[in-house]
């Protein structure tokens, strides 16, 4: 599924205006750590955010590209206004004088710089993308012209040094370049659309044409002078030296970090190459060594917005830093100083633990971190470089005096964790604090309710469910199992679901259910009984994912039109998806769910982490400011994206009165006509969306009140015993009564050892 903008308002797309801001670092002592420990940190990084006059309205301006010569930046901004369309120029700034010059470089109308780099000798290289058209009476283009130009420009003040039209060198009108870097003895590196890379002397004379068999993500420029690109290779991303006496990329660099985090590679001034992903370190070629610096969340800097960055010749890391999701989004040039760790102040550290850090949570932590005079949070990510052993040690420490004070329970069985009397009942610090549950969504506490006690708030959710036409259920609105698998066969559809494999079949049946079969408060389970058993055979009527060819696959909105499916797994997240949903099924969707006893099959699932207080904790008031803060009406109004509904209910209003306040534009005739405000789009199926009608909201609403349990999690231990034990039966070479009694044995001995 795919949501895609475009509200019709602006030519270019604007995320960033510029802002400044300040940010006071303070840095962190463990509870318990000793002098001489914290006497070891000699060093500490402090983020600088520096405000940039480009003279331009901030709301319509964005920086789109930087390079740095020295302790010059060179930054292409871009803006947009109402009458003039979206312009492009060109500034230097001096980061020691922070001081602001605009380049005196023409660009048309219709004309953007496309990239830029700097020269051996100081100076700036433009590629300049220069289009021209005529339109007729009807808007019809003709006459159309593609041009790239390559001008170098003084880095002193902008004055043309050379300018050569480059378009037939690089393959004519259609040409287009991605990538643009010049090496340490000023050839040029050009690398195009159809993965290869034109190199080119200082003159422009050919050098090489270089065929890439995989995409070049980026290219770098090394402080030896060497380019080096970046593409996808066995394990991940990967670093290799563009080689012109092979004229073929190198072997992939060692000892720098790489592989499938979002790394990205900058020039340094200090060593061969700036590395940046959460972490920040410097890669000496020579050595095949990188030293890491700092992470940026450790200085309170969101990655997320990291755009650009470089390091200057003291040693100071600059980025462009864009923050396009804050209320009042922000452009700034942020430079990272290295002081002594002695001037920064102290605070108690808090611990969150957690597999996998979501992407509101760590914006909350830094909000956290920044606000907070007393407590720092500190994140510890289990699965960031091994997710088993990470696993392991995860559900290692939750359970021992190393428990961090903050644990997000959003991965793994909440209900096993709950039972283990590990965390604090969050309930008791609502009542302490004045928190009123009547503000919030008292089905959502329920949902995550264990024996009457909330172990884990989340701070937005989705529904999970399952929907079906109302002429085939009727008023079904919900189903046991067996009731469900009675359905299905009566009906004998061509297939279940759109992706009717065998694993769809047990996700649906089995895994989202999960707490069907295991009581872990009276540790027993029932995988030995009538319904698994029952499922095992249904689901053996199901291809593998293997057997499947996805690739000749009919549309799912194709199939649902034609009856060729019964059901369709998905969920709903905001009225804007349910709108999509509501035409996909022609008006008349059916919410039945998934099937349990209750026969309440519509569950919630986290949409931004599910954090609990450890039992262990030494800073557990700190930990509930926390948590309060996830909880507190500015955070709740002010979540990003469309993923997602609040828990507080005057903030779920909010939204839901946004989603119903119609947008408009002028037309030809000056009349007032209502513009979508997006469309959204499902497999072979798209949609306009426009304002969401009192109906629609009030279906919405009846979505979310009627879920009050928890989306089942599936501990990665239990998957494993099943999928191995299940596959001699799929082989036919064991019976479901005897596969189900194995899985019942050994998820036995599981739930035994992990009460």
């Amino acid at each position: 599924m795919n949501n895609r903008r475009n509200r019709g308002k602006k030519l270019v797309t604007i995320f960033l205006t510029l802002a400044m801001t300040a940010l006071a670092l303070s840095g962190c002592k463990k509870s318990g750590d000793s002098e001489d420990e914290s006497k070891k940190k000699e060093f500490a990084y402090v983020p600088e955010y520096l405000q940039v006059d480009f003279g331009i309205s901030s709301e319509n301006m964005n920086v789109s590209s930087a390079v740095a010569c020295g302790d010059v930046l060179y930054l292409v901004v871009s803006s947009w206004g109402e009458d003039s369309g979206s312009q492009f120029s060109l500034y230097k700034y001096n980061v020691a004088e922070k001081k602001t010059e605009k380049f005196p470089l023409e660009i048309g109308e219709n004309d953007y710089i496309n990239q830029m780099a700097a020269t051996p000798e100081g100076n700036l290289a433009v590629m300049l993308n220069r289009t021209s058209y005529d339109t007729d009476e009807n808007g019809e283009i003709s006459n159309y012209s593609s041009r790239i130009e390559l001008k170098v420009l003084s880095g002193e003040n902008g004055s043309e040094v050379s300018t050569q039209d480059i378009t037939e060198a690089l393959g004519g009108e259609d040409s287009y370049v991605q990538y643009f870097k010049i090496d340490g003895k000023g050839n040029y590196y050009f690398y195009d659309g159809n993965q290869v890379l034109h190199v080119m002397t200082p003159e422009l004379k050919m050098i090489c044409d270089i065929s890439t068999d995989n995409w070049i993500n980026e290219m770098v420029v090394s402080k030896e002078g060497d380019v080096y690109a970046t593409s996808y290779g066995e394990s991940g991303l990967e670093l290799k030296k563009v080689d012109l006496t092979t004229k073929a990329l190198g072997e992939k660099l060692e000892g720098v970090s790489s592989g499938y985090g979002n790394w990205s590679y900058y020039t340094s001034a200090s060593k061969s190459i700036l590395v940046s992903g959460e972490q920040v370190g410097i890669y000496d070629i020579s050595s095949k060594t990188e030293e890491e610096l700092f992470s940026w969340l450790d200085i309170d800097v969101n990655s997320n917005y990291i755009s650009q960055a470089g390091e200057l010749s003291d040693g100071r890391i600059w980025a462009i830093y864009n923050d396009y999701e804050a209320s009042e989004s922000k452009v700034e040039i942020l430079l990272v100083n290295k002081v002594k760790a002695s001037e920064v102040t102290a605070k108690e550290e808090i611990t969150y633990g957690t597999m996998g850090l979501d992407w509101d949570l760590k914006k909350l932590i830094i909000d956290f971190n920044k606000s907070n005079e007393k407590y720092r949070i500190v994140v510890k990510e289990y699965g960031a470089d091994d997710y088993e052993t990470g696993r392991t040690q995860f559900n290692a420490d939750i359970t021992t005096g190393n428990c961090p004070d903050l644990i997000d329970l959003a991965y793994g069985s909440y209900t096993m964790y709950a039972n283990k009397g590990i965390l604090e009942d969050l309930y008791l610090y609502m009542e302490k604090n004045g928190l009123k549950k009547e503000d919030y969504l008292e089905n959502i506490f329920k949902a995550y309710e264990v024996e009457g006690k909330l172990y884990a708030m989340i701070s937005k959710f989705y529904v999970t469910t399952t929907m079906a036409k109302q002429s085939v259920v009727g008023d079904i609105q919900g189903w046991t199992l067996s009731e469900m698998l009675d359905f299905v066969e009566q009906n004998n559809p061509e297939n279940i679901f759109d992706y009717g494999s065998r694993s769809s079949i047990f996700y649906y049946c089995i895994y989202n259910n999960i707490d069907e079969f295991i009581d872990w408060e009276n540790g027993k389970c029932s995988f030995d009984g009538e319904d698994f058993i029952r499922t095992l055979e249904f689901a053996a009527k199901f291809p593998s994912d293997e057997e499947i060819n996805w690739n000749d696959r009919e549309g799912t909105y194709s199939q649902l039109k034609a009856d060729k499916i019964l059901l369709l797994q998905s969920s709903i997240s905001s009225v804007q998806n349910y709108q999509m949903y509501k035409g996909m099924f022609d008006g008349k969707v059916a919410f039945v769910g998934y099937p349990n006893s209750e026969r309440r099959g519509n569950l919630i699932q986290s949409a931004g982490g599910c954090v609990g207080i450890s039992s262990k904790s030494k800073h557990k008031d700190g930990a509930w400011e926390f948590i309060q803060m996830m909880m507190g009406k500015d955070y709740q109004e002010n979540m990003s994206g469309d993923w997602g509904f609040p828990i507080m209910i005057s903030a779920l209003e909010k939204k839901f009165e946004e989603d119903m306040t119609p947008e408009y534009y002028e037309d030809e005739n000056g009349e007032q006509v209502e513009n979508m405000k997006t469309s959204w789009g499902y497999d072979d199926f798209n949609i306009d969306i426009y304002a969401a009608t009192q109906e629609e909201v009030d279906a919405v609403w009846a979505l979310i009140k009627s879920a009050d349990k928890m989306s089942g999690s599936v501990d990665e231990q239990l998957n494993n015993i099943i999928t191995e034990e299940t596959e001699p039966f799929f082989k036919g070479q064991k019976s479901a009564a005897d596969t189900a009694a194995v899985i019942q044995n050994r998820i036995q001995i599981y739930v035994n050892e992990n009460r």
